[in-house]
């Protein structure tokens, strides 16, 4: 059983009339999918194919469409949040490993939108002012650029987020759209948003039915990765019943065929006849009663196409032969006749009367037991023997000439010529009895039609215009042009007719959009060097310059991206045999008896040298160091020395003991040197040891610091009167 009729006794068995049934009152609450797989698996040459998931357990039992042959997806306005006129459903799926991560997936529209009506329970074309959109994807490069400049990507924008329209004059929008990208293991699931509407506010109830086949952009060495889907269908059901719906699917799946004439053929003979609506399996008669020909044949209707006749009848009556008899024709007053014999029907005789005073000939033709009027007839009075001057004609391939021939004696020939437009030919005549022969070595012809000249055309399609160059051709041919300077771009034929370019026909044109450049390896040349580099990814009008560093050769190339093609930009590339490689800045140290000195040099080509010099203390000096293939060589011309150690400038230095405190003075002095130092002054005094050492004083040593010693006071007496002492005593100087 074929699966045709698996899927039509799946449908009168009511299976998918249970499926459907699923579809009503809480409808919302299915989920449905378009599922994605790939016949040969995630490789090069695959076709993508498509199956049922979901809810109704329709997988692997779709519908088949008797008229297209494409799968029969089902749907429901209402299942959606949107509202009634809004679904998510269905969705598209695919499970791993029918594709690899990062690959996009797109829907591409086809037809025009179809109407199931209740009324007639009948398909036929949506209503005017009925359209479904499909809201796919907005490419990403538009979604940025209205980001950062909204007024200059106002019109892209706006044409992508209107969405893919569906209605009964084709598609208008986007033709085809992303609807997701493949995660790890080449999964996807996606529901992108569909809506019916209509100009009138209310979209007629019935079913609705839309064609998408599915793609993916991936190349492979410059060709598609996958082969698109088959297309399918998807029927949607707005607003009838379950069994309407069951009703709407049957009549896709076993379409009626429609009344038309039909004609059949045997031998030469040809007959027709008008055949009404029959249903799908219906097998009818018809006769072709009005002559020529008549006769009868069957035809079955077979999903909506009326199939080959079979016992077929047609011919026609036998002709009548014509009777002998004496025919007569008449040329220019002069009457000529000759005796014709019995003709069968479709044959012509000549008939000669050459009996004065008249002579001539004729043809005369049977047709149906009737002789035509005569043709190609001559009938005259003898000629002299010199042909008269006159206007000659001819024709050639149904076209005339005609020209002017002198008086030519007789058996002499003339060769006339006609110049004048339109026609232009020559051929010749010979005299014969005083009566110019029929033309031999005939032309004439008609001018051949002007060609085109090359010149810029224009097209207009939804409000965007695209215009390109075409070339000069000759009339009947027909060009196809291609507009790829944005900001709208597209194609459109051109045919030649007489010198005018005609059209256009089968014309597109849309905002364009630029494709971004792949990161691939690039190579150039110069002067037999050869370099090669790799290229990042990048947007369309973005520009790299890259870097061959690696030797034997080195170089560097720009490239500029344009609408997916890497192509040389700005100055010419270099190449050139590399140069020995560089030292690289380093720490470099060295060592002169034991004293190790160290300075940083900074990247020096090979076959040069640097001083290193180690300015910074406590080590000091400076080095030679080479450089020879990237390799810093050994130090020469080194010194490093300790710097002489700084002495001591004179200052007050001070000394604690016991808690008391001296101080003194020490004189400048070397490094190394140790100074005693006294301090004599009251109130405290002491001494104590100081070392100089590299500029600084060290730490007291040896120290002693002692107070004054305290002298007996004398013996109290009653003062007599206050006292005030007029001299300071030495012990009660004050401390310092």
């Amino acid at each position: 059983m074929s699966a045709f009729a698996v899927l039509a006794h799946l449908l009168r068995a009511g299976f998918l009339g249970l499926a459907l049934a699923g579809l009503g009152g809480s409808a919302w609450a299915q989920h449905f999918d378009v599922e994605l797989r790939t016949d040969k698996g995630p490789v090069a040459g695959s076709r993508i194919e498509t199956d049922f998931y979901g809810d109704l357990g329709l997988a692997g039992q779709l519908p088949i469409d008797g008229l297209t042959g494409y799968r029969l997806f089902p749907a429901y306005f209402g299942d959606f949040p949107g509202g009634k006129y809004a679904t998510a459903n269905p969705g598209f799926q695919a499970f791993t490993g029918w594709f690899t991560s990062g690959e996009q997936i797109h829907f591409r529209a086809l037809g025009r939108l179809q109407y199931w009506s209740p009324a007639t329970g009948k398909w036929g074309a949506a209503p005017t002012g009925v359209k479904i959109t499909l809201f796919g994807g907005i490419p990403p490069e538009v979604v940025l650029g209205y980001s950062t400049n909204p007024t200059l990507w106002a019109d892209q924008y706006a044409y992508y987020a209107a969405g893919t329209r569906f209605d009964l004059q084709g598609v208008a929008g986007p033709l085809t759209a992303l609807i997701d990208e493949t995660k790890t293991g080449g999964t996807f699931h996606s529901h992108l948003d569909w809506k019916i509407s209509a100009s009138s506010g209310t979209p007629p109830v019935g079913a609705y039915l839309v064609t998408l086949e599915l793609w993916s952009p991936v190349l492979v060495a410059g060709q598609p990765k996958y082969l698109a889907s088959q297309p399918f269908h998807v029927i949607f059901e707005a607003g009838i019943n379950t069994q309407q719906m069951q009703q709407a699917f049957a009549a896709r799946i076993n379409p009626p065929c429609a009344g038309q004439t039909l004609t059949w053929s045997v031998g030469e003979a040809s007959c027709s006849a008008t055949a009404e609506e029959a249903a799908s399996g219906a097998t009818i008669t018809l006769e072709d009663a009005i002559a020529p020909a008549t006769g009868s044949a069957r035809f079955s209707c077979s999903s909506g196409r009326w199939g080959a006749p079979s016992q077929a009848s047609c011919s026609l009556p036998p002709p009548s032969a014509c009777s002998a008899q004496t025919l007569s024709w008449t040329v220019e007053g002069q009457s000529c006749s000759a005796a014709a014999l019995r003709t069968e029907s479709g044959q012509s005789v000549v008939l000669s009367d050459s009996l004065a005073p008249a002579v001539g000939e004729a043809s005369f033709s049977c047709l149906a037991g009737q002789w035509s009027a005569p043709s190609q007839s001559r009938c005259a009075v003898p000629p002299p023997p010199v042909c008269a001057a006159q206007q000659l004609s001819w024709s050639v391939g149904g076209v005339s000439c005609s020209g002017a021939a002198g008086a030519t004696n007789l058996g002499s020939s003339v060769q006339v010529e006609d110049r004048q437009a339109p026609a232009t030919g020559a051929a010749r005549f010979e005299c014969r009895s005083g009566q110019w022969s029929a033309p031999s070595a005939a032309s004439c012809a008609l001018p051949p039609p002007a060609a085109c000249t090359a010149q810029s055309l224009s097209w207009t399609v939804d409000g965007h215009s695209c215009s390109a160059s075409a070339a000069a051709a000759p009339s009947g041919a027909e060009q196809q042009l291609f507009d790829q300077t944005g900001p709208s771009v597209g194609d459109a034929s051109f045919s030649c007719q007489d010198g005018r370019w005609s059209g256009p026909l089968r014309a597109r044109c849309a905002p364009q959009v630029l494709a971004a450049c792949p990161a691939q390896a690039v190579s150039w040349s110069e002067a037999g060097a050869s370099c090669s580099a790799r290229l990042l990814a990048a947007a369309s009008g973005a520009t790299q310059t890259v870097l061959d560093s690696a030797a034997p050769t080195t170089g560097q190339a720009s490239y500029l991206c344009s609408d997916g093609r890497w192509s040389a930009s700005g100055t010419a590339p270099r190449c050139s045999e590399a140069l020995p490689p560089a030292c690289p800045s380093r720490m470099l140290s060295w060592d002169l008896g034991g004293l190790v000195c160290s300075a940083v040099l900074p990247e020096t080509a090979s076959g040069s040298s640097r001083v290193a010099v180690d300015s910074q203390e406590p080590l000091t000096g400076s080095a030679r160091f080479a450089c020879q293939q990237g390799q810093w060589g050994g130090a020469s011309e080194a010194s490093c020395q300790a710097p002489a150690p700084k002495p001591c400038a004179a200052q007050a230095l001070s000394w604690v003991q016991a808690g008391e405190r001296c101080e003194a003075t020490a004189p400048a002095s070397p490094s190394g040197s140790q100074l005693q130092l006294l301090d004599g002054l009251a109130p405290n005094t002491g001494s104590a040891s100081f070392r100089c050492t590299d500029g600084r004083w060290s730490e007291a040593t040896e120290a002693l610091c002692q107070p004054p010693p305290v002298k007996p006071l004398p013996p109290a007496r009653a003062p007599t009167s206050p006292w005030t002492p007029s001299v300071q005593l030495p012990w009660e100087r004050p401390r310092r």
